[in-house]
């Protein structure tokens, strides 16, 4: 449970400055509702909300393939620089995706059945991963026009 806490603050101080307070919304599908009180604190958000609507000014992070952190950024960063941000990190998770389709792809007999599985759930945290940070750059996009 320590780790799960550790990378939701660290995915939360992403956008969060010494001052800023901003509320923070918490999407999983895991039990944590008795971390909550230990995480706003840890994270110094000013409120945490776990699976609730999430308000349109959010930046999504992601912690492992069951967590989303959702920050309320609006008006705290500038949307450009953040959607570049965003594309260089899913850069980054499409070619860790496809070299491990490339590895799955060459995978023969020979390969152990839980290596196999191992790379398989790999790709699809992957795959998860990009769908997020392309909703998150769908969400800057949106901040920027308005």
């Amino acid at each position: 449970k320590q780790w799960y806490q550790r990378r939701v603050a660290i995915t939360a101080g992403t956008y969060l400055e010494s001052k800023a307070k901003p509320e923070v919304f918490l999407t999983t599908s895991e039990s944590v509702s008795d971390l909550l009180l230990v995480m706003e604190d840890l994270i110094g958000s000013s409120k945490l909300h776990l699976n609730e609507t999430i308000p349109l000014g959010t930046a999504i992070g992601t912690v492992g393939d069951k967590c989303e952190v959702h920050v309320l950024v609006k008006g705290l960063v500038d949307p450009v620089l953040e959607i570049n941000r965003l594309q260089s990190k899913r850069d980054g998770a499409e070619k860790a995706a496809q070299q491990l389709k490339e590895t799955i792809d060459k995978h023969t007999e020979k390969i152990p059945a839980h290596v196999r599985e191992n790379n398989c759930n790999k790709y699809t945290s992957l795959q998860a991963e990009i769908a997020t940070i392309d909703a998150a750059i769908a969400n800057f996009k949106k901040l920027g026009a308005n």
